[in-house]
């Protein structure tokens, strides 16, 4: 396996979330020597996003970034977790910009949960095999994806996993297909004759 060190990834998130789809995740890619970024999706953010532990209150967290700032060449790899959030944020033009920025570029997406609601907004699930939260099934099977209710899909660039049961797998993955990704390199620029 490659080194991951300095690989940065964007966590998007908004209030909601489910505190070990972030802090469980998080701890992994940072004791890999991954760089984590918060990104939120209002200046709100910048204060205070809410996270869940079930159906408890659980940590908060500041973004270090907002969505509409930041873009897909800021980072390597892309890291949504899910509880509340991505049905909170999932309807956001910059949301759906970020995610299929990432998408496109076929960079690392690692979509835990209900993470998949955000892909689903952002039209980019058609013809994608996937997991998520059980509850989310049918959500994604009439998005056009192809259900797997298994602890961890891989299709392509993209990770997915059901739930915070799956962690520990999810995590092995989501540094396995990091330190696989190949680095995009952009096209280079026009020659003026």
């Amino acid at each position: 396996m490659q080194p991951v060190e300095g690989k940065r990834i964007a966590a998007l998130i908004g209030d909601g979330f489910e505190e070990s789809e972030l802090t469980d995740t998080r701890r992994a890619l940072e004791e890999a020597g991954c760089i984590v970024t918060i990104v939120g999706v209002d200046d709100k953010s910048k204060q205070k996003i809410r996270g869940k532990r079930g159906l408890d209150d659980g940590i908060s967290v500041k973004a270090e970034e907002l969505v509409a700032d930041v873009t897909a060449d800021d980072f390597d790899a892309l890291l949504i977790p899910g509880g509340q959030s991505p049905d909170h944020i999932r309807t956001n033009k910059e949301v759906q910009r970020f995610v299929r920025e990432f998408d496109t570029v076929k960079k690392p997406m690692f979509i835990i949960c209900h993470g998949p609601q955000i892909l689903i907004s952002a039209n980019v699930v058609r013809g994608r095999q996937l997991t998520g939260f059980a509850a989310i099934a049918d959500d994604i099977r009439n998005a056009g994806g192809l259900y797997r209710d298994q602890p961890v899909v891989i299709d392509g660039n993209w990770v997915t996993s059901r739930n915070p049961d799956d962690i520990p797998q999810f995590n092995r993955a989501m540094l396995e297909k990091l330190a696989a990704a190949q680095p995009v390199v952009p096209p280079a620029p026009a020659q003026v004759p």
